[in-house]
């Protein structure tokens, strides 16, 4: 197989065979002939708006086309077909004119062609700023809380990052994050649980770390107003600075910035955050600051319901139970609380204080109809396979079932029959005659772990771990997911993760993944992109990239393009993908160009530390921190920061009179966020762990290491 790199081996001006473009243009073809729809073109899938081109002899200020007799006749147009036929100047003639009627002494007509024209003169074209500006505020932050209410209905990360993306309005990002903070001191912990892993998601990829300090520092200034919503706003406003600072949103030294008068809410604002960062352990318990992830991650969520189940079968508090479910604040997953006590209750000596529990929130409406059904139904449908650990499942199922509609529980469309297979060969497995396939119980636990398995590839860049990971997993018929997930996820990243992806394919086909399970995987692609383009808007182009791509590094063969138009639908965004790509296929040095599709995206570690170097080299002779904060965001390499605070100390050591730059440096990316604790204190642990082989070249490193370490932990850039 071909690596990737090596063009010695390809084939000169175009890739795709003379054979190979006309099974191509076959197939697309008779896949035309079966809807007269034209697929989109390649202007569509850059997502340009079409452009109307007005047809020869038409006036373009009137709705029809213009006879020849109706020119000759229209005194308006020039004879030699020059003008658009409008009067010139609203009617104030040309040149050597007395201007318009009814034109006032002293009244100007402003000229913008004019050479002395001045626009900030024209009063006609004046628009004022501050107004627009506080129109644009006032719109972002209706949407931002549009969003945040959708977020906290849905849980959604990835959607509510894009949806704040297509606001495309960086500069604003602070009112997110005084928004988000605000909103969550009014609700439960679930939401504020939310709120922060939200701010960590978004955190320098949405929004930058200047806006996120700017809103945090927005929300401390208006502690006064929000008190009169929230009495206990210091304490979850600590709590929220420090879950920040522990997550690397914020930098230690944020807490520092916190000033006030003795006694104001800002000084004890900044007591406590400065209690909960000094106390033993405090990573470990402000992870966990607002409880589990019960109400928020689906896994917790569900352990929550069976625990609070499992002390009411103790108990038996009612009031206890109704308590905890309030606060678990979940009503759309009230379904499962449902199920959980069905299933209890049948494990139970008796059921009866599990069906008295139900009534009750059923009563107090605590539960609802809808999600009492649901949870009932969720149990029929699973009955045949409880059956085999309980026996009597059955029979408790129909008592309770019996109570549920007596008592109004549920709809009278729950009749206890299963709506969808379970297992194959238990009943329910055909429904109405017809044989259905199960979903393979496997396919969830894989794609969490494919998506796993991609986004620390994209964090570490370690293709054999994810041949490893993939050949541990033993799910040799799933790879196609595996390849669909890492090509989507890679989309809606940067050019760096698309070069990754686009690199790792080669290395994993056909070892670990088959070269039909790659084809699948693109094919499932091709064939909902029109959804995916919802999503992420350059989808069509990107998947061109990707798909050609993979065909010029031999991942896909050239007959890929034929095979996969006839799975694909007539107007499809897919089909034209196809099209697109086999066309930019034959024209000439197309492996050249597709090989440099992500502008060289992924730099090598030595490529990197050779940046990394230069850019220390040029800010030790300039001492420009700015651009020196500027080009190492522009490396887009958070993971490997550690790498150059661990070169930066060395050359520290190097050249004791340029320490104090050095340090200066590091202390200003740190306090930036631009550098966060995690990178910063490994660059220190790699250097200390070295220090022995150091000093043999150094012998100072030691003591000098020992100085800039405190300095560093007495300033707050780095932690203790």
């Amino acid at each position: 197989m071909r690596k990737p790199g090596n063009v010695t081996e390809r084939p000169a001006p175009s890739f795709l065979t003379q054979e190979q473009r006309e099974a191509l243009d076959a197939a697309l073809s008779k896949k035309r002939a079966e809807q007269p729809t034209p697929a989109p073109t390649s202007a569509s899938l850059a997502g340009d708006e079409a452009v109307v081109k007005p047809q020869l002899g038409k006036n373009p200020h009137s709705e029809g086309v213009k006879t020849k007799r109706e020119l000759l006749h229209d005194h308006h147009l020039n004879r030699k077909g020059k003008g658009t036929g409008r009067t010139k100047k609203s009617g104030a003639g040309g040149k050597y004119t007395w201007g318009a009627q009814l034109l006032s002494d002293g009244e100007e007509v402003v000229d913008p062609r004019d050479p002395n024209y001045d626009s900030g003169d024209d009063s006609s074209r004046l628009v004022s700023f501050q107004e627009e500006r506080t129109t644009q505020i006032a719109m972002f932050k209706k949407a931002v809380a549009m969003l945040l209410e959708e977020y906290y209905n849905s849980g959604d990360l990835n959607e509510a990052a894009v949806s704040l993306q297509e606001l495309d309005h960086p500069e604003f990002g602070h009112y997110m994050v005084k928004r988000a903070l605000a909103t969550a001191l009014d609700k439960h912990d679930r939401e504020r649980e939310m709120t922060s892993v939200l701010l960590s998601t978004l955190y320098n990829e949405v929004i930058a770390p200047d806006q996120v300090r700017k809103g945090f520092m927005a929300a401390i200034e208006a502690m006064d107003d929000l008190r009169l919503d929230v009495p206990d706003v210091v304490d979850q406003l600590a709590l929220f600075i420090c879950r920040a600072v522990v997550d690397d949103v914020l930098p230690p030294s944020f807490v520092g910035r916190i000033s006030g008068p003795a006694g104001s809410l800002a000084a004890e604002l900044k007591h406590k955050c400065e209690l909960h960062l000094g106390a033993k352990h405090s990573a470990e318990r402000l992870q966990r600051c607002w409880g589990s992830g019960a109400g928020f991650k689906f896994d917790e969520t569900k352990e929550s319901i069976r625990s609070m189940l499992q002390e009411y079968a103790s108990s038996g508090d009612k009031n206890e139970v109704r308590r905890l479910l309030g606060q678990l604040a979940v009503p759309f997953f009230h379904h499962e609380f449902v199920k959980q006590a069905l299933l209890l209750g049948m494990d139970a000596p008796s059921q009866e204080p599990f069906l008295v529990l139900l009534g009750k929130l059923s009563e107090t409406n605590e539960v609802s109809i809808s999600q009492m059904s649901k949870g009932f139904q969720r149990v029929a449908d699973n009955l045949a396979d409880t059956i085999l650990d309980a026996p009597g499942a059955k029979d408790r199922f129909e008592e309770a079932l019996r109570a549920a509609r007596e008592g109004g529980w549920v709809d009278e469309s729950v009749t206890g029959q299963p709506t969808t297979p379970s297992t194959p060969g238990t009943p329910g497995a055909e429904l109405n005659g017809h044989a259905t396939t199960p979903f393979h119980p496997s396919v969830q636990a894989f794609k969490a772990a494919a998506l796993d398995i991609v986004r620390e590839y994209f964090d570490s860049g370690d293709a054999i771990e994810v041949a490893r990971a993939l050949t541990e997993l033993d799910e040799p018929g799933f790879t196609n997911m595996f390849v669909k997930h890492a090509i989507t996820l890679a989309m809606d990243r940067k050019d760096r993760e698309r070069e990754m992806v686009s690199a790792l394919l080669p290395q994993l086909v056909p070892g670990v993944v088959s070269g039909d399970q790659v084809a699948l995987g693109f094919r499932r692609l091709l064939a909902g992109l029109d959804d995916l383009a919802l999503d992420i808007p350059g989808a069509a182009h990107l998947m061109e990239m990707f798909l050609g791509r993979a065909i010029v590094d031999e991942v896909l063969p050239p007959r890929f393009l034929a095979e996969a138009v006839p799975h694909l639908e007539p107007a499809s965004l897919g089909l034209a993908v196809v099209q697109e790509t086999g066309t930019k296929l034959s024209a000439k040095h197309a492996a050249e160009r597709f090989d440099a599709c992500w502008h060289g995206g992924m730099a090598t570690i030595e490529a990197l530390r050779e940046q990394g170097d230069s850019l220390l080299r040029e800010y030790l002779s300039s001492g420009d921190l700015g651009e020196a904060e500027r080009c190492l965001r522009n490396l887009n390499v958070p993971h490997f920061h550690h790498d150059f605070v661990s070169r930066s100390l060395l050359a520290a050591f190097e050249d004791e009179a340029q320490s104090g730059k050095v340090l200066g440096l590091l202390k200003q990316l740190a306090d930036s966020g631009e550098i966060n604790q995690t990178q910063m204190s490994k660059g220190f642990g790699r250097v200390e762990a070295r220090l022995e082989d150091i000093s043999l070249d150094l012998p100072r490193a030691p003591q000098l290491f020992a100085q800039f370490k405190q300095q560093a932990q007495e300033a707050g850039w780095l932690t203790a």
